[in-house]
């Protein structure tokens, strides 16, 4: 990510002198949930996995091994915790573009543990822009809804940083010459003999 975390808050400590910032500034804690679905009767195709959903949380946790929240035999879900979505002024405009889309969206990038082929989450954003990037280096990528409590914390900080540049129209530049005016006549029988020769 670009530029730096929103500053101007105070920090609270929690246990083992972890810092954290509460929701009102640049970081919002938040546990993303991950599915894998096991084709037990298919053996030669590889388990599905995908991020369901993304959930915000009042105190920051650290990172643990994730936890199994349901098992049905062919689903499996499990909670990551310990991950943050943060704010930073260089990507206001892709925030208000996000808020303004069709479908505003929150962005996990994920990757596969190479020893066990398991999908954990990298990073939560809000940001368009770093989410394209990553995506231009093959990781896989999710796209949310944004929660409800998330979206207000983005929107308040969008509308209290953002400033609207409205953009102009390019003029079109006259590339001839004023003082050329081509010739505008109908073609006349001696034109059309000259151009068959």
């Amino acid at each position: 990510m670009s530029g730096s975390p929103v500053d101007g808050y105070s920090d609270t400590t929690v246990e083992d002198s972890a810092v954290i910032k509460t929701p009102q500034s640049g970081r919002f804690p938040v546990s993303v949930i991950v599915e894998r679905k096991s084709l037990h009767d298919k053996p030669w195709l590889s388990d599905s996995w995908q991020v369901i959903g993304v959930v915000g949380g009042e105190r920051a946790t650290e990172v643990q091994e994730p936890s199994l929240i349901r098992d049905t035999g062919d689903t499996s879900q499990y909670l990551h915790t310990g991950l943050y979505v943060e704010l930073y002024r260089d990507d206001l405009e892709s925030y208000y573009s996000n808020l303004r889309g069709r479908k505003p969206g929150i962005f996990v990038i994920c990757t596969y543990q190479e020893d066990s082929g398991d999908l954990y989450p990298l990073v939560v954003t809000l940001s368009y822009d770093e989410m394209a990037s990553y995506i231009e280096v093959d990781e896989p990528v999710f796209d949310l809804p944004i929660p409800g409590d998330i979206y207000r914390w983005l929107e308040d900080y969008v509308l209290q940083n953002y400033e609207f540049k409205e953009k102009n129209k390019r003029r079109r530049e006259k590339w001839a010459d004023e003082s050329f005016k081509p010739v505008r006549r109908p073609l006349s029988n001696q034109d059309i003999v000259l151009h068959k020769q």
